[in-house]
């Protein structure tokens, strides 16, 4: 079996986050709201395993490949038998109940840690010379990382069937507002595990966005009573204030070669959109004389804006050129809080209070959601699941839904508002 050298990135790459933390927290969890139909079926049999496992493993890879809302797994109930390698599998009984695709696997303690072996099996090719096996892997984890191992899994799964890079090893910042002087900005695995707190504040914190790198956090904090920018460093803990006009800043979002914050500002009255070096400097401002305009969100190229403005009477998502000028209207009357897919392709943003897809291409649109006043929308950095906040009775919560609307998911926190979600990029290479 070949061996990813890629976790050993990921591992240190973790230990640096949560070196940085002030508090670990494990209590925002995925909760399902609404299954897949219409996705591929799979089976991810229980691993076999060797002494004391503190995660099971087969869960979350279940869990994770029916969260982007391509599969359907199949109920342990369900399995006509739990095999641990390719040469155990029985074709016949799979094929029979509609299964093409099975995961099979291994666990077992090894240098302080434990090795995750899995094989990806084609039931049509099992009495073939290679078994049936179409993807294969070993490689050994932390005990503290053994669910990120698990996702190292998903993520090898996902891409060798969808031919789309996984991304269950990303992360979440969101805010955790408890009363109305506690705030705390955290970071967790994208479906609520591991989270830790980068910083507390008894001032209002919001906007988290994250650098492309993923080494970084921007966010707005009100310490002094005044709206600043912050970017803070995940490994150090430094941070850095980028922007501290008069008036309000906020909504921050860095360029795609992270080189640039773009921001809202009302220094002069009314919020516009201005653009300031990632280390700070002087910010030049790119709107002015039409509304109020906020909420800017970069194009994977770098070459255009998209923010939301009222210059039209009421909220709608424009776009317009990085540099200022060529202003479009482009999500119609009531859309604000856009966020533009990593392929460009698609425009998620919120309408009607609701999260909702535009086709940038045929300007075709679909709503995703099914909640109660819906914000905050942002993608995962495949666009194949959208995380965003909702009302759920007096409470602020997370929600997950896939880009396609087929599943739907709460992450339910214990007490507070959660708010302000933003997916981190890629963190491993």
């Amino acid at each position: 079996m070949k061996l990813f050298s890629r976790i050993s990135g990921v591992i240190s790459l973790i230990s640096a986050f949560i070196s940085t933390s002030v508090f670990a927290d494990s209590d925002v969890r995925i909760s399902i709201d609404e299954g897949v139909s219409m996705a591929q079926p799979i089976a991810v049999v229980p691993f076999k395993v060797n002494g004391n496992v503190p995660a099971d493993i087969a869960q979350i890879i279940s869990d994770d490949l029916r969260n982007s809302g391509k599969f359907t797994p199949l109920e342990r109930s369900r399995m006509p038998a739990q095999p641990g390698s390719a040469a155990e599998v029985v074709a016949d009984q799979w094929s029979a109940i509609g299964i093409d695709n099975i995961v099979v696997g291994q666990v077992s303690p090894a240098n302080g840690g434990y090795n995750v072996a899995y094989q990806l099996i084609d039931t049509l090719g099992v009495s073939g010379t290679a078994g049936g096996v179409i993807e294969q892997g070993a490689f050994i984890v932390p005990a503290a990382q053994i669910r990120q191992g698990a996702h190292t899994v998903s993520d090898q799964v996902f891409e060798k069937l969808t031919q789309i890079k996984g991304a269950f090893r990303t992360k979440i910042a969101y805010v955790v507002q408890r009363g109305v002087s506690s705030y705390e900005l955290r970071v967790s695995d994208y479906d609520g595990f591991n989270a830790f707190t980068v910083t507390r504040s008894k001032e209002p914190l919001m906007s988290p966005e994250w650098s492309p790198n993923g080494e970084k956090l921007a966010y707005v904090t009100f310490e002094n009573k005044r709206a600043q920018i912050v970017v803070q460093d995940l490994r150090s803990g430094a941070r850095n204030v980028v922007a501290a006009l008069r008036g309000h800043n906020g909504a921050p979002a860095f360029s795609p070669d992270g080189s640039r914050i773009a921001f809202a500002s009302n220094q002069d009255g009314e919020l516009n959109i201005y653009v300031v070096g990632s280390n700070g400097g002087t910010p030049n401002k790119l709107t002015a004389n039409a509304g109020n305009n906020t909420e800017p969100s970069w194009s994977p190229d770098g070459s255009t804006i998209y923010f939301t403005s009222d210059r039209a009477g009421s909220p709608q998502v424009y776009r317009m050129s990085s540099s200022g000028g060529g202003v479009t209207p482009m999500g119609g009357r009531g859309s604000y809080n856009a966020k533009v897919s990593s392929d460009g392709k698609n425009l998620i943003m919120i309408a009607g209070d609701k999260v909702v897809k535009r086709d940038l291409a045929s300007g075709s649109t679909e709503v995703l959601s099914s909640t109660f006043l819906d914000e905050s929308p942002s993608i995962s950095p495949n666009g194949i699941m959208v995380i965003y906040s909702s009302t759920k009775g007096t409470s602020k919560v997370l929600q997950l839904v896939s880009a396609d609307g087929r599943f739907k998911a709460n992450l339910p926190g214990a007490g507070g508002h959660y708010k302000f979600p933003a997916w981190s990029p890629y963190l491993i290479k």
